[in-house]
């Protein structure tokens, strides 16, 4: 048993997996002991730990390693709050539920309760196809279970050198898997706090396994990193950061940044986000409707033309250096400017590319690299409009950037989805907003402007498709694997036109004049 840290702080112990030994958490320690008193140990037969005498497999089982496990806390003085990976958090659900009074909380990660697990497989009986994608993560037990093919392949030197393991530990740590695996044990309620944390590329364990917990689970979180099965090794600053959360207790907030958020679409959504309990950025060249926005949601306002790139990456700079890397980015901002293309001048259409392209470009540069960095995740989600592919004479300046940015969100998703950063296009149709007072209609008089913007906001105010149904379809597509998202029955309709009959789809752009 290895102690360090903090003398007299909060206690933490650290349990390993297979085939580990306790060094696996060498550089998750050296961030926790800055603020805890942090205690590690090598399990039965791993590191410096003697293995079960009389060998054979009964000295793994799991209420052996609890036993083991209990000890260790009350050599600590426990409680303690209990962190385990792969096979340790399998000892871990097992001691919470055991000697519940000895933990604070339990970190779990990368190792499901093996009965939740099979109660999971129970419930779900009547869907084949998920049990055998989840019990499929775990084709190798069945070679663990044969007694000597794996010790066989443990003498392979390459092997052991890509487990980072030595035979010992592979070998010994045979014997949890085929003293536990199997054995049908029992799911049981879970009293102590626990979180999980979900490693997004771990080749071993899906979503399903964690979710199979929440039945049993009385207070359980949940929180994602971008990395494989031995991120404590790979990813230990992160790791560590969420550990910490834990043991405080801590549910960080989802941060939300949105551009053009002084109203229509964007205050909307910014509303929406903040009464599910997010912290909201608003961003918006208007800085008096920024403000307004951001009192009414209980955010943060800044003033920004997403158009000026320089600007864009300034402001980018403040938000996260005083509130960090955002969770979801909105780009939202656009203009329109209504007229056919012979009318639409040089300066129209520079001023439409300038905010409605090029102010997407920027603010997804802006925080697209740090979201990757985190490794944590994110969405970015990108306002184009079913004009964006429906081809028509009257917007053909917005229409062409709408469908610009529509073409850029799915390029995005093509590269950051295997980052864990799912990118969305949301396509509305017509809805009331704002955005119709501002138009601009291309060789209009003053005059003409005011009454062509005053019929075209009364002909949306009729449609009744307000901005609020839009933010509920954005936090609807958070979590949504959909990359183009149409909302509105007539952008839905064109939707899947294009997909059945384009020359039609055409035809009826033609029909809608400037």
């Amino acid at each position: 048993m290895v102690q360090g840290g903090v003398v007299g702080a909060v206690p933490v112990v650290l349990v390993h997996g297979f085939p580990d030994t306790s060094e696996v958490w060498d550089g998750v320690v050296r961030e926790l002991e800055k603020r805890f008193w942090v205690v590690r140990y090598d399990v039965r037969g791993a590191g410096g730990s003697d293995a079960p005498r009389g060998g054979g497999s009964q000295g793994y089982r799991l209420e052996r390693l609890v036993e083991d496990l209990v000890a260790v806390v009350g050599a600590v003085g426990g409680p303690v709050h209990l962190v385990g990976h792969d096979w340790g958090s399998l000892q871990g659900w097992a001691a919470v539920v055991a000697r519940p009074e000895l933990f604070l909380s339990f970190t779990s990660i990368s190792g499901p309760d093996l009965g939740h697990l099979g109660d999971w497989v129970g419930r779900n009986r009547l869907r084949p196809v998920a049990v055998a994608r989840v019990l499929g993560k775990s084709w190798y037990i069945a070679g663990f279970k044969v007694p000597g093919a794996a010790e066989l392949v443990w003498r392979v030197p390459a092997v052991r050198k890509w487990l980072r393991a030595g035979r010992r530990e592979l070998v010994n740590g045979l014997g949890m898997y085929r003293a536990n695996v199997g054995q049908g044990r029992k799911p049981e309620k879970v009293s102590v706090r626990v979180h999980q944390i979900e490693l997004t590329k771990d080749p071993y364990v899906r979503r399903e396994h964690l979710e199979a917990a929440e039945p049993w689970v009385e207070h359980l979180t949940r929180s994602r990193v971008q990395a494989g099965h031995w991120a404590p090794r790979t990813h230990p600053e992160l790791v560590a950061r969420h550990i910490a959360d834990a043991v405080d207790g801590k549910r960080r907030k989802r941060l939300v940044v949105i551009t053009g958020a002084g109203s229509g679409i964007g205050r909307a959504t910014a509303a929406a986000f903040a009464e599910q309990g997010a912290e909201v950025v608003v961003l918006d060249v208007d800085d008096e409707k920024a403000r307004d926005t951001a009192e009414l949601v209980g955010g943060h306002a800044y003033r920004v033309d997403v158009a000026d790139s320089a600007a864009m990456r300034t402001v980018a700079d403040e938000v996260m250096a005083r509130h960090g890397v955002p969770d979801v980015v909105m780009a939202n901002a656009g203009i329109s400017v209504v007229g056919s293309f012979l009318r639409t001048s040089e300066e129209d259409w520079r001023r439409v590319v300038d905010v409605n392209l090029w102010g997407v470009v920027h603010t997804l540069r802006a925080f697209a690299q740090r979201m990757v960095d985190r490794a944590e995740g994110g969405h970015l989600v990108v306002t184009s409009s079913v004009v964006g592919y429906l081809p028509n004479a009257a917007l053909p300046a917005y229409s062409t950037t709408k469908a610009a940015v529509l073409m850029l969100a799915q390029c995005l998703d093509a590269e950051l989805r295997r980052h864990g950063i799912k990118v969305t296009a949301l396509c509305p149709g017509a809805v009331r907003t704002d955005l119709t007072k501002t138009f601009t209609f291309a060789g209009a008089t003053p005059a003409e402007q005011e009454e062509r913007r005053r019929r075209a906001d009364a002909t949306a105010r009729r449609r009744g498709f307000g901005p609020e149904k839009v933010a509920a379809e954005v936090l609807r597509v958070v979590d949504d694997p959909r990359v183009v998202v149409p909302v509105t029955v007539e952008a839905k309709a064109v939707h899947l036109a294009n997909r059945i009959a384009p020359g039609l789809v055409r035809a009826l752009g033609r029909l809608w004049r400037p």
